[in-house]
């Protein structure tokens, strides 16, 4: 405490009082209030605006309304190791990203532009195939169905035709002094050839199967490969519904069961719909050889597989 009045203090004592003031309140706190000398994560926290909690907390609600509604979403950031890596380190890109623009003080309205189009772009392309169907009906000169059942007919009428019917009369025998009956040679031309099967009028079945799920997705439906006329082949699917998803693509594949793209796999393009009829021509020239195969519809993002088909021919 001093005595003298404050008057009498010269130029001095002035200036020095201030920071003596300064000095034991710090050491009486036992703190730094300076704001260049406190904690890194503190300071870029309280630089975060109000705008930027708000759209954070929306998207958080958003996304648990979303994950209420169809809980499948939860599933696909850990189908395989691809999507483990993309959605977590998107996410600490980000994190990185929005920690620089806090570090360098860049507007807020820049920095809500540079992490918000990203995310609702990647994250409409990822979810909104949960909730949207794309629907397609394409037409086709006949049908699986109607092609099965034919031949269900042709192998049924060949069976009864084979088998003895009750009120058949066995033939008879000739008499042992009666002469057997001479054959009638103008009957059948030495020069006629035996008649050949017509050619098919239209599209030929070559081999049928049903869709399953795979890698936790499901799906069902018919897919078949026909033959046209003119020797081109076509794939066609049939009561196709299965759970959509990001860039699918069809594939037809060697061998059963198959749930992985091994050399001879043949792309048919991305796949035109989630539900309906729909029908993908095989490439020009195309020669499949006899055995099984699999139409195998196949996420080209993450690699991996969702629903898939075995048919033989």
């Amino acid at each position: 405490m001093s005595f003298l009045p404050e008057s009498g203090l010269d130029e001095r004592d002035r200036r020095f009082q201030p920071l003596v003031s300064q000095t034991s309140t710090q050491s009486s706190t036992g703190r730094n209030d300076d704001p260049g000398r406190r904690p890194l994560l503190r300071e870029l926290i309280n630089r975060i605006s109000r705008a930027e909690i708000i759209a954070g907390v929306l998207i958080a609600v958003v996304m648990l309304a979303l994950i209420l509604i169809e809980p499948d979403i939860l599933e696909a950031p850990f189908e395989n190791a691809l999507t483990i890596l993309f959605t977590f380190g998107g996410t600490a890109i980000a994190a990185g990203a929005f920690a620089l623009m806090l570090w360098y003080r860049v507007p807020v309205a820049v920095r809500m532009v540079v992490l918000l189009v990203p995310f609702v772009i990647v994250n409409w392309w990822l979810i909104s195939p949960y909730f949207i169907d794309d629907v397609v009906d394409e037409g086709f000169s006949t049908s699986i169905s109607e092609q099965l059942e034919e031949s269900n007919d042709e192998v049924v009428g060949s069976s009864s035709d084979d088998e003895p019917t009750a009120d058949s009369t066995p033939p008879t025998e000739p008499a042992d002094d009666e002469p057997p009956a001479a054959q009638d040679d103008s009957a059948v031309p030495d020069d006629e050839e035996p008649e050949t099967p017509p050619e098919p009028s239209g599209p030929v079945l070559l081999g049928a199967g049903q869709f399953v799920g795979l890698a936790g997705h499901s799906g069902t439906g018919d897919a078949a490969i026909f033959e046209n006329p003119d020797g081109s082949l076509l794939l066609r699917f049939e009561n196709f519904d299965i759970e959509n998803g990001p860039d699918l693509e069809v594939y037809l594949v060697p061998g059963a069961d198959q749930t992985s793209l091994p050399d001879g796999s043949i792309h048919l393009g991305a796949l035109k719909g989630n539900i309906g009829d729909q029908n993908y021509d095989l490439p020009a020239g195309t020669q499949l050889d006899p055995g099984a195969y699999t139409v195998l519809i196949w996420c080209e993002a993450f690699s991996v597989e969702f629903v898939g088909a075995t048919l033989d021919i």
